[in-house]
């Protein structure tokens, strides 16, 4: 949708009016929008009246618990309140925090002047590409943060533990509790609570309960979990600071007890467990289902959960037993003469080039590659699209002298040239908004007997050697 007249065109120059007045950047642009999108197309989306940079707190309610029990005729009639006590109903928050992205490029038509049209459409369709993969991308690190947290491993990178620190892996979902439903930086005053398991290598390990009370990160980050971008990792580093107990040993996994499950082959608790034959298999995505179900995790609207890997793992797939003995002789089957599986035990496959790969790394104790598909219910991301990108140009008195088209709630500008000699024509696209994981904390045994303890209930993710 373009966001002002036609008649702005004008300051164009006259070989490129055609292009735009027809909107052929529009759908170029909007089909790099649609090019790659697996976790941002589970998104629910929101608009958000709010300035930029400015964080938004969301309250959901909880259930009020059952109650199975009878009245008794006397206490009916004891006094005006017949007995009973006024129940309230929990309430948990999530913040979303509105922020601006943006890209740009320039068309020199003087260049190009042959093939102006071309190369206008080119950076069309690539301006929309870098958004998407952007926002995809953004997605992926919410989601992750949320659903891998609180699962952790010690290290030595920053020095040894002791009996109140230790080094870990790790400190996302170990920073801040809930209290009263609303997210809180973890003090004495809100400690929390995990547990140390014996998994060091060195076959020293303890197990023993940890009383949080303080997570700093490092300096210098030195966390192995792969990044969004090369180079720069997702994680965060640092040290956890307890109340007294057993020094942490190196090497054992450290894991918050409202933590989100994460799969692996043979229940193995962290990732440098992890062995070449640790493959993915039916199961572990049965049981990663099995699990939102319990917590009754809605699927998303077409009666599905979605399953987000990339090809490897879907590779893997057919090579489990479980897999074999489910398709046995159907070797016409869409699954086998396509090697895809589209849907299968109500979850549906979703393969993207965008899954996180973890590649090894034999310092990190990280000894083979490691693949991570997740499987998603209904309202695990909340994307907030800001409403006024839509109004900013239409401001009284605001002459634009370029084009603003806005495709998915991403804009792109197309400004004529303001340069000396009239050649460079600038292509931008921006977004602002932001990305947020409910939680689920209300979810409680009274309220759901099956429910786990995990902060985060509406997506599970499974690690696997790959």
């Amino acid at each position: 949708m373009a966001l002002q007249p036609s008649n702005s065109l004008a300051a164009f120059p006259t070989a490129l009016q055609a292009t735009l007045q027809t909107n052929m950047l529009d759908r170029e642009f909007e089909e790099g929008l649609d090019s790659i999108l697996a976790y941002r197309v589970c998104a629910e989306l929101e608009m958000v009246n709010a300035r930029i940079g400015d964080t938004i707190t969301r309250t959901r309610k909880g259930r009020a618990i059952p109650v199975p029990f009878s009245l008794s005729p006397s206490s009916i009639n004891v006094n005006i309140d017949n007995s009973l006590t006024p129940q309230d109903f929990a309430i948990e928050q999530y913040t979303l925090t509105l922020a601006n992205y943006a890209a740009s490029a320039d068309v020199n038509l003087v260049q190009e002047l042959a093939g102006i049209a071309d190369q206008m459409i080119a950076y069309s369709r690539n301006n929309g590409v870098q958004a998407a993969q952007t926002l995809e991308r953004l997605a992926k690190l919410y989601l992750f943060a949320a659903y891998t947290g609180g699962n952790t491993v010690v290290t030595t990178a920053g020095g040894a533990s002791t009996t109140t620190t230790a080094h870990v892996n790790d400190l996302r979902g170990f920073q801040t509790v809930l209290v009263n439903g609303v997210v809180t930086p973890i003090s004495s005053a809100n400690p929390l609570i995990a547990y140390e398991y014996a998994d060091s290598p060195s076959g020293l390990g303890i197990n023993q309960m940890l009383t949080i009370v303080a997570a700093t990160p490092d300096a210098t980050n030195t966390s192995t979990f792969p990044g969004v971008i090369a180079g720069k990792s997702d994680g965060i580093s640092g040290t956890l600071t307890f109340t007294a107990s057993g020094a942490p040993i190196n090497g054992d996994s450290i894991i918050a007890v409202n933590a989100p499950s994460i799969y692996r082959p043979g229940g193995k608790q962290n990732t440098s467990l992890l062995t070449a034959g640790d493959v993915l298999t039916l199961s572990l995505i049965l049981d990663a289902v099995a699990d939102m179900r319990n917590n009754a995790v809605p699927p998303l609207d077409d009666g599905a959960y979605r399953c987000i890997l990339d090809n490897s793992s879907m590779r893997a797939l057919f090579s489990d037993q479980d897999f074999k003995v489910l398709f046995a002789g159907r070797d016409m089957s869409q699954e086998y003469q396509s090697a895809d599986i589209v849907s299968l035990l109500g979850v549906k496959f979703i393969p993207t080039t965008e899954a996180y790969v973890q590649r090894p790394n034999v310092a990190a104790g990280v000894n083979v590659t490691v693949r991570r598909p997740i499987i998603v219910g209904a309202e695990a991301l909340i994307q907030g699209n800001f409403e006024g990108l839509d109004m900013w140009l239409n401001r009284e008195g605001f002459e634009p002298i370029g084009k603003v088209m806005l495709v998915n709630d991403v804009a792109q500008i197309v400004r004529p040239p303001l340069d000396r000699l009239q050649q460079v024509v600038s292509m931008s696209w921006t977004w602002i908004g932001g990305f947020a994981v409910p939680t689920d904390i209300t979810a409680t045994t009274d309220i759901i007997p099956t429910a786990s303890n995990a902060l985060y209930k509406r997506a599970s993710v499974i690690e696997h050697a790959g």
